[in-house]
């Protein structure tokens, strides 16, 4: 994985990225602000790492519908799936994503199908994406 990112193609200049950017670390104020939390993998880096997060969420675990998703790219002004990088991203997002399930149904046994189930996708055992992974907290 270290290599496919130090050979990841040219994206988009590095800016700030939150590094966990998805809408549960959004809150909204009393006065209608729109405001990120959970700042900790706060960096400056490739924004592909936060956009990828949605594709994500939109093409592996089918959590954002179609409209959603065309919404989310007109607003920012890009689809990060047509970016050569896109799959080093999302394979990286993806094994995050299946640790995450795997480090938490270590001590919450109703999770652990959950956690077995991405482990199965990620190894080709559930065929094609959308795999609708379900959240787990």
């Amino acid at each position: 994985m270290e290599s496919a990112w130090e050979q990841r193609p040219a994206g988009l200049p590095d800016s700030a990225v939150h590094g966990d950017a998805w809408p549960g670390n959004l809150v909204r104020t009393a006065y209608g602000q729109r405001l990120m939390m959970d700042l900790q993998r706060f960096s400056v880096g490739p924004p592909e790492w936060d956009l990828v997060m949605t594709a994500v969420r939109r093409i592996t675990t089918g959590a954002v519908t179609a409209e959603e998703y065309a919404s989310f790219c007109d607003a920012y002004g890009m689809d990060v799936t047509t970016w050569s990088g896109y799959s080093i991203l999302a394979g990286a997002r993806e094994l995050r994503m299946v640790t995450y399930a795997a480090q938490h149904a270590a001590s919450h046994p109703e999770w652990r199908h959950q956690a077995q189930c991405r482990i199965d996708c990620l190894r080709g055992r559930s065929g094609a994406r959308p795999w609708n992974w379900k959240g787990i907290l």
